[in-house]
């Protein structure tokens, strides 16, 4: 007899493959192909679909509207490009859903072949043997066989079984893979989310990690706002609104319109709207009207209300409030990390910085936060690393209160570079952005790290604990001496590609006779170069390298 999921259902097959994501999350790390510290794919996996997944509630929907709202909210917490096709993945699956009130296991074939489609467009130049590869065989093995199965279990252990031998099989389709011994990182993600799944329908518990669960305010520890305490400065609320076909049209939702009835019940007002999908921040001393107002339009995916008293109260100074915006043609959002560098980049032009970087990448909802807090016609954004790229341009597309460009910069190095020939007078946003990206093709980035792992590659045979040197993806150098290791990939680097520029970010475990003796080296070979030290104070590098 066939069997049926409801959207309870799917939460908890969801909630089992989350689970088993997490606690698999360092092995997934340590499958990086460089033997480096900083593999974040299995974390950036992880936060992407636990916020998700924290953010919604089967309650009685149907599996199609379920979906749609845990797809939403999954885009919204993508990080890194494995966060972003894995939010592509589950927007698929939402597509493949839709309009169902409950689902067989044979549904899963049109809705991995979704799947597949949205994680390929998401990608520029898609690359099989990664987690594209697995989520394609995947949903060919339905395709072919999903009418097969009745039941969920024998269904899943067969999907399960042909996922495995895909991602055994990356390393014959991309190089990179076989030199360095591993499996593709995000399709090994995949394939642990997929065992957590079948665990469930085999009856097994995979016990949660604490941090799932979020800590009370302090408020409520500490009594700070009591019964004879006064409300001076309302609520900060926000929440997400699904907009609902039965309350309001749709395809012609007027956003300001919207708003208008809201600024008489608040103030600090912020909002986002895509796709049936509306996002408000509001300060306001009446919640209750605020959120009865938005019913009259849809239904809450999430929904926050903070006392800015009690806020008040807890001894920040001041209530959280929206700054004073100034009005700017243009704006800067760049993504860094390690204090020093932070610094550097607001020196030179950045108007607002999000943290992050390698190990650390933000979320969609991180950048359009940045976004919100800037009263800008244009906003150019950096994400100063190629696993944040794909995550600047989901934001900016969802973006609507300006003209958001990201340009593609991959590195420190490069932002850096695109950032200091910033011109605010240029004739227009197209001639701006022309000239921060002309000098991009001529920058080379440069690091300094340590191994976490015995391996050989490039001709090189690496020590766990060695000091190695990349020229961004190839390991040219590696030894024992933190300075000698340096320099050599400067010479490496310059032997075939010679450089007159040079700025040196140093690392939070740099000495400051490491620096100078880096420093000396330098100068003693390249006399004629414009060199530059900033102590970057990053974790992970001791040294980047930024070479034009």
């Amino acid at each position: 007899m066939e069997q049926y999921l409801d959207s309870a259902g799917l939460h908890s097959l969801f909630e089992s493959g989350y689970r088993n994501l997490k606690k698999n999350t360092e092995a997934i790390n340590e499958l990086n192909v460089f033997p480096v510290p900083d593999g974040d794919t299995g974390t950036n996996m992880v936060k992407t679909f636990g916020g998700g997944l924290r953010s919604v509630q089967p309650e009685q929907d149907n599996v199609g509207a379920y979906m749609e709202r845990l797809s939403q909210a999954v885009l919204l917490s993508a990080r890194g490009n494995s966060g972003v096709i894995f939010s592509q993945f589950v927007r698929g699956l939402s597509r493949g859903f839709a309009d169902r009130e409950s689902v067989t296991f044979a549904d899963f074939a049109h809705a991995f072949d979704c799947a597949r489609e949205d994680a390929y467009h998401a990608i520029l130049t898609p690359t099989e043997g990664t987690i594209l590869t697995v989520i394609h065989d995947a949903a060919e093995f339905l395709r072919e066989n999903a009418a097969n199965y009745t039941d969920f279990r024998s269904g899943f252990d067969a999907l399960l079984d042909q996922m495995k031998k895909t991602l055994m099989r990356t390393p014959e389709l991309l190089p990179i893979l076989r030199e360095s011994g591993v499996v593709d990182s995000g399709g090994a993600g995949l394939v642990c989310f997929v065992e957590g799944i079948c665990a469930h329908l085999w009856g097994k518990t995979i016990e949660d990690t604490p941090e799932l669960a979020e800590a009370l305010p302090q408020s409520m520890l500490t009594g700070s706002f009591g019964p004879d305490s006064v409300l001076e400065y309302g609520y900060c609320t926000e929440f997400i609104l699904q907009l609902m076909n039965a309350k309001t049209d749709i395809p012609n939702f007027d956003l300001q319109g919207f708003l208008r009835p809201l600024e008489a019940m608040g103030d600090s007002i912020v909002a986002v709207a895509n796709e049936g999908i509306v996002k408000i921040h509001i300060h306001t001393f009446t919640p209750e009207k605020v959120l009865e107002y938005g019913r009259r339009f849809g239904e809450f995916v999430t929904l926050k209300i903070e006392n800015m008293s009690v806020q008040h109260s807890e001894g920040a100074g001041e209530p959280k409030k929206e700054p004073e915006k100034e009005h700017l043609k243009y704006a800067v959002v760049a993504v860094a990390s390690g204090a020093g560098i932070v610094d550097y980049f607001k020196e030179i032009g950045a108007n607002v910085i999000i943290d992050g970087g390698q190990t650390n990448n933000p979320s969609v909802d991180a950048f359009i936060e940045a976004f919100r807090s800037l009263d800008a016609e244009y906003i150019i954004v950096l994400p100063d690393n190629s696993n944040v790229v794909l995550t600047a341009q989901q934001a900016a597309a969802i973006y609507e209160d300006a003209d958001v460009r990201v340009i593609p910069t991959k590195s420190i190095a490069e932002g850096c570079s695109v950032l200091s020939v910033f011109n605010p007078w240029c004739s227009g946003i197209e001639e701006l952005l022309e000239q921060m990206s002309e000098g991009l093709s001529g920058i080379t980035t440069g690091y300094l790290t340590t191994a976490i792992r015995d391996t050989g590659m490039n001709g090189l045979e690496i020590k766990k604990g060695n000091y190695i040197g990349l020229d961004r993806e190839t390991i040219l150098t590696c030894g024992e001496d933190k300075v000698d290791t340096a320099f050599r990939l400067v010479q490496e680097i310059t032997a075939s590609s010679p450089k007159s520029i040079f700025i040196v970010f140093t690392g939070a475990d740099v000495t400051r006779e490491e620096s100078q003796t880096l420093q000396r080296l330098m100068t003693q070979a390249y006399p004629y170069a414009d060199i530059g030290f900033v102590q970057g104070k990053q974790e992970i590098y001791d040294f980047i390298f930024s070479m034009e």
